[in-house]
């Protein structure tokens, strides 16, 4: 008789006269015939079965997934044993199982009765830890089981069957083999059996991988999951400090600002930018033109006057009138000679000299010859190259609490990979527009005396340090400010 045949004890089609076992009923998945137990034949015998199970063991080491394995271990363990029907089932956490295969159905049915029954079933037969201390197969019978899951024995299972563990070597309870029958298992087929099981199990651990044991892999999710959201919150409680990034700029410490002496246009800049100069040394000249007349024209009136009040003088003596102007023609002497001294000190003012050595600092030669400018109107600067500081413009979005001597970094466009370290000097308390159009306030940082203090009008952005805060403070500080802007809280 072959595996596949089907003995005069087989189950009658639904609806027919019950069998030993009781009515047929569908197994998995609903009402298909092919959801049934299938044949009860008799087993393979001798080098037959030896080489039947040779090839069941090289089918399930060969399975590429855990579906193929289980379908392997539900249908094709009937080339070794002969039986109604087989399922394979897998530990989860906690003390319930999941059916994963059953014989003769290709999709489970969730929800089917049959399914939930050996679930539970497979359950009440042992915990995970029963199963690793033993791991030999067991026959099965309705007394075994609690009232409420033998009461329904008749309906879903066959009058014999054999719990066979899936095992792993290490001891790891992987799932467990049901085989139902009608006639009782001998003993050659369950050592067969048995040394089958054991090739599932290896294979369905090489397939599953290196787990943890059902029951303590969601304990320890938990544990990491809560060990985790703690060190999350220990983070955000971690003391950072706070700091702000704004564009800044390298401006001389005290500068001397050179502005026009007179009223007139500037013929020439003696200087060129950035260049460095001397006291004395001359930095602009004016147009002297109108200058220079004004002087000769007060020279030739002082003379005028002059000679007026030499010949009253003289002619005093003999005119009593010309005594009598001798005051005015005095006085109007001393103010041509005021005339003249004024127009000599313009004269003297059309070349504009250093008053201090230093570098002078303007943007271009060109916008200013041949310009116009009043008296005061600032031309250049004078600075000190050696004494230099920066000037920081901090958006008033991104203000942070300074101190004075908080640290600052500067990382200059020209070398953003050598940061030049300063301290806060002052700030301003009150916020101005900048070139730019953004409100800022005004920060001056000096450098540290070790640092090397980079040319005068270099630009960069400066990192302003303030004070220590939370994590949680420094990373929700700006979204925190949004909201409340936006909703008035």
């Amino acid at each position: 008789m072959s595996p596949d045949s089907t003995p005069p004890d087989a189950p009658r089609p639904p609806g027919g006269a019950a069998t030993p076992a009781g009515p047929a009923r569908p197994a998995a998945g609903g009402a298909s015939s092919a959801a049934r137990p299938a044949s009860t034949g008799a087993s393979v015998p001798g080098a037959a079965g030896f080489s039947a199970f040779l090839q069941l063991e090289r089918s399930a080491r060969h399975a590429e997934t855990v579906q193929a394995l289980d379908f392997v271990a539900a249908n094709e363990t009937r080339r070794l044993v002969a039986y109604r029907q087989a399922a394979v089932l897998e530990p989860r956490p906690g003390r319930r199982w999941r059916l994963t295969a059953v014989s003769g159905v290709s999709t489970l049915d969730r929800d089917a009765a049959y399914v939930r029954w050996l679930e539970r079933v497979a359950a009440a037969l042992g915990t995970g830890a029963e199963m690793a201390t033993g791991a030999a197969p067991r026959p099965v019978a309705a007394a075994d089981l609690p009232p409420a899951l033998a009461g329904d024995w008749g309906d879903w299972a066959a009058p014999q069957v054999l719990w066979l563990p899936l095992v792993a070597p290490d001891g790891t309870p992987v799932g467990g083999l049901w085989i139902a029958r009608d006639r009782p298992f001998d003993a050659a087929e369950t050592v067969l059996l048995e040394r089958l099981a054991d090739a599932y199990a290896h294979a369905r651990r090489a397939l599953l991988g290196r787990r943890r044991r059902p029951g303590s892999r969601r304990r320890w999710g938990r544990v990491v999951a809560l060990v985790l959201l703690a060190s999350a919150l220990a983070a955000l409680a971690l003391p950072v400090r706070q700091s702000a990034l704004a564009p800044a700029e390298v401006v001389a410490a005290d500068p001397l600002v050179v502005t026009a002496p007179i009223d007139g246009v500037v013929a020439a800049m003696a200087v060129e930018p950035n260049q460095r100069v001397d006291a004395g040394d001359l930095l602009v000249r004016f147009d002297d033109t109108e200058v220079r007349s004004a002087r000769d024209v007060a020279e030739r009136t002082l003379g005028v006057a002059e000679a007026d009040w030499r010949r009253a003088t003289q002619g005093a003596f003999a005119d009593a009138r010309s005594a009598a102007q001798i005051a005015v023609l005095e006085a109007r002497r001393d103010l041509r000679a005021a005339e003249l001294a004024y127009a000599e000190a313009r004269l003297a003012r059309v070349e504009v000299r250093a008053p201090r050595a230093g570098v002078a600092i303007y943007a271009d030669a060109d916008d200013w010859v041949g310009r116009p400018v009043a008296t005061g109107e600032r031309i250049l600067t004078l600075a000190d190259p050696d004494a230099a500081r920066l000037r920081i413009d901090l958006p008033v979005a991104d203000a942070i609490a300074l101190e004075a001597g908080a640290p600052v970094d500067l990382f200059l466009d020209a070398a953003p990979l050598r940061p030049v370290e300063a301290r806060v000097g002052s700030a301003a308390y009150e916020a101005e527009p900048t070139p730019a159009g953004v409100l800022a306030y005004r920060v001056e940082a000096d450098f540290l005396p070790a640092a090397t203090v980079p040319r005068i009008g270099l630009r960069g952005t400066a990192k302003i340090h303030g004070e220590r805060v939370p994590l949680a403070y420094y990373l929700f500080r700006r979204p925190i400010a949004w909201i409340r802007q936006a909703t008035g809280l």
